[in-house]
């Protein structure tokens, strides 16, 4: 039986070799980088498939902790909201596409699968079962959250993630952040959180 290795695991096995790292019941894989002392926690969530193009662009001098955290869903909440409960960061970014910092979301529910909507009743979206292995499932109600923010560093703006709101109501200042020009972004963001 041949074995495929998915285009992050190597990347994966390298920072196993050289940091502390765990995977949780969700299949998400978190990374401990260990900065300067001084400085807070900070999750750094992104989907597996943009780890190789995200991890060049890291800094490599800032105080306190990056975790990164590397989502094997689909942006889902339960995956998330179970990282920010490993991580337990003062603050959280998630790694999007596109350019910029998302600071807010307007809220969709999806009532059929593909049909989003705007967001209103939230009973009303789709539930969806995801089975991760024979012994462990999840449900995902399909309703994601309005939510809006100050922008804590002129940067440009995207609209943020849908999993926003989830740090939000946890008290975790959550943002997105585009994947283009994430190293400078990331950089300014750490600027004027004092962990640089």
């Amino acid at each position: 039986m041949q074995t495929i290795m998915r285009s992050t695991d190597w990347l994966e096995s390298l920072l196993a070799e050289r940091t502390r790292t765990f995977v949780d019941e969700f299949g998400s894989f978190y990374a401990w980088l260990e900065g300067s002392y001084g400085g807070d926690t900070l999750l750094l969530w992104m989907n597996k498939s943009v780890l190789e193009e995200a991890l060049p662009q890291l800094p490599r001098h800032f105080k306190g902790r990056l975790v990164l955290g590397l989502d094997a869903s689909e942006d889902h909440q339960a995956p998330f909201a179970r990282a920010l409960y490993w991580a337990n960061p003062r603050r959280a970014l998630v790694v999007q596409k596109g350019e910029g910092l998302g600071i807010g979301y307007p809220g969709r529910k999806e009532v059929a699968e593909g049909e989003w909507v705007p967001w209103d009743d939230p009973r009303e979206a789709r539930q969806l079962e995801v089975v991760l292995r024979p012994e462990f499932s999840y449900h995902e109600l399909r309703a994601y959250a309005p939510w809006e923010a100050p922008a804590p560093a002129p940067l440009p703006t995207i609209e943020g993630p849908q999993v926003g709101a989830v740090g939000w109501e946890r008290g975790i200042p959550t943002y997105g952040l585009g994947l283009v020009g994430l190293e400078k972004n990331l950089e300014a963001l750490l600027g004027v959180w004092r962990m640089r």
